[in-house]
């Protein structure tokens, strides 16, 4: 069968665009090796050009879609119900969290005894004194279970799985990445308490403690025979102990898992909207509006995934519950945009301040103070700002002038380059070359003009910044974990071509795949296992398998990590392929 490339880039973009969702923390390295420090520019060897032709890259979108599935199966907590005979079970304490509140040894949870003893009921239905907070996910390399990086994959990966279902089936992949989706949203449907009338009493949003985590390094198989007294707290969202960014971005991953299984699971998938409307609500009420650069709803994360804010998060959960609603009963959709549209892009048209504009008071306030302003997103969608993954799903639902030139203009500021990038418009990983930003107004012309996808090709060119590229043509937003951004990029740009048509954005995410491939003067796919020149060490302790907690023992990684996608270059094209980077 032939396959269409075009198409199946987009489903391997979106898998390997969340692998490394959770890595921009650089593990502790107590006990566990030496931070491996900067390397000068004049100590970094690339490999002879003359001993590789980019002509024997293989570029196969199938099998790096197919790899790319594999990395979650070494992440599941738990019992061992994935595809790889390395891992074993794990984590079954988990099963059995003391319900108390926990003191300096970390054992138990987070909320007061009071509150237990006034919700035992509901917290603790068989009496057992305990909390079970089974299976789920491990956070990157490491074995806390986080909520804010584990829920925009859950999303992020359910997002793709929704647009390019297709690519999935054709490639054999539906089973595995259903496997998947239900080792997220499981986890998440059993960690939400219910009142009687059906609305949230508590969620557990994180077990496991990062400060005690990172301390050690060890396959988790291993981590508690060997270290006896390793605690993993739970961690609740209550109206007391507020998380109203974890509950909202739960919610997201949440709906989606809705809209993916409701043709075959039909009730595991009204189990997921029950919890999707239930959590959604619930950090509504939790949210607490920003005082100063402070949003005193947001959940615990112990310093390793402080989440900025909520309101991207709400936004995402709101865009997702919109499309839900309406699948769910079309006859909904002027009450379903009033409720979940509305709350990202309402105005106070009451209120007139500098040259006519009026505030925002949506959740958009957040990033556009009012209609006399846009805003020119310079990153991407990733764990901490899901605003890439926001406006493209608002921009066809509102086919308003200003949410098309945001979801646009990232996408140009991604790909675009000028003419100064004479050599990287050279490279394979640039396919479109030089191209402009759209003039689509001024900001106070926009803001609510209509406008559908197909208008914006007729719109006029104009000047605009880009974001740095490599010498090579990599799109470089952060040199510390560049792929995962660069992925990120190129599944936005591929919903934008099935949204419009316009193939410009795909195109040039399917150059930056390649260079992802192979097609790079490291000449190294930097997808683990994909070829004998592969990057190999990834920072990932049941993949490395240390029996004396070391990343330098063994020197070489114990196990594949099948399809993980490693931190990719650096500025100038170079990426060092050692364990503790």
């Amino acid at each position: 069968m032939k396959l269409n490339s075009k198409l199946l880039r987009a489903g391997i973009s979106v898998s390997l665009a969340v692998m490394m969702s959770g890595m921009s923390i650089i593990s502790a390295f107590a006990a566990a090796g030496e931070d491996p420090g900067k390397v000068d520019d004049k100590d970094k060897n690339f490999p002879d050009p003359s001993s590789f032709s980019y002509d024997d890259v293989e570029v196969n979108f199938a099998k790096a879609l197919q790899y790319s599935i594999y990395f979650y199966d070494a992440n599941k907590c738990g019992k061992r119900t994935g595809n790889l005979e390395w891992r074993g079970d794990c984590h079954m304490e988990d099963e059995h969290i003391p319900l108390k509140k926990y003191g300096a040894d970390f054992k138990g949870v987070n909320v007061s005894d009071a509150f237990i003893s006034k919700n035992k009921a509901i917290l603790d239905p068989d009496g057992d004194g305990c909390l079970n907070c089974e299976g789920g996910m491990h956070d990157a390399g490491d074995h806390v279970k986080f909520c804010l990086p584990g829920s925009y994959a859950a999303s992020t990966l359910g997002w793709g799985y929704y647009e390019f279902r297709d690519d999935y089936k054709e490639t054999g992949n539906q089973e595995h990445i259903e496997q998947i989706l239900h080792a997220f949203c499981d986890f998440y449907l059993n960690s939400i308490y219910y009142n009687e009338d059906g609305s949230v009493l508590a969620y557990v949003y994180q077990v496991g403690e990062g400060n005690i985590d990172h301390n050690y390094w060890i396959a988790p198989d291993l981590q508690n025979e060997r270290l006896l007294d390793f605690a993993r707290p739970a961690y609740l969202a209550t109206v007391d102990t507020p998380a109203s960014d974890m509950c909202a971005g739960t919610a997201a991953a949440l709906a989606l898992s809705y809209l993916n299984f409701k043709d075959t699971e039909p009730e595991y998938a009204e189990k997921c909207l029950k919890g999707a409307y239930a959590l959604y609500e619930f950090a509504v009420e939790t949210h607490a509006e920003t005082e100063g650069d402070k949003v005193t709803s947001l959940g615990y994360d112990g310093g390793f995934y402080t989440s900025s804010y909520d309101y991207d998060e709400l936004a995402w959960a709101a865009v997702w519950l919109y499309i839900c609603t309406i699948d769910k009963d079309p006859a909904k959709q002027q009450e379903a945009y009033d409720k979940y549209i509305e709350a990202i892009i309402s105005v106070d048209m009451e209120t007139t301040g500098a040259m006519g504009a009026h505030p925002y008071t949506g959740y958009m306030k957040r990033i556009i103070k009012d209609t006399g302003n846009c805003w020119q997103n310079i990153w991407v969608h990733c764990w901490d700002t899901v605003w890439g993954g926001v406006f493209a799903k608002l921009a066809p639902i509102t086919n308003t002038a200003r949410d098309w030139y945001i979801f646009r203009w990232n996408l140009e500021y991604f790909s675009g380059m000028s003419e100064s990038d004479e050599k990287a418009m050279k490279q394979p990983a640039c396919p479109v070359g030089v191209h402009s930003h759209k003039k689509f107004g001024t900001d106070d012309e926009i803001w609510n003009k209509p406008m559908t996808a197909d208008q914006i090709n007729d719109l006029p060119d104009t000047d605009g910044a880009f974001l740095a590229k490599t010498p090579h043509g990599f799109a470089m937003l952060n040199d510390y974990g560049s792929a995962r951004y660069d992925t990120a990029a190129q599944l936005c740009a591929c919903v934008y071509a099935k949204e419009t048509g316009d193939k410009t954005f795909s195109d040039w995410a399917e150059g930056q795949m390649e260079y992802i491939m192979g097609k790079n003067p490291m000449n190294r796919p930097y997808i683990v296992g994909y070829s004998p020149t592969a990057a190999s060490h990834p920072h990932h302790r049941a993949a490395h398998g240390s029996l004396d907690l070391n990343m330098d023992h063994p020197a070489d990684q114990t196990h594949v990590l099948w399809g993980a996608l490693v931190g990719g270059p650096d500025g100038g094209d170079w990426h060092r392929d050692i364990t503790k980077d």
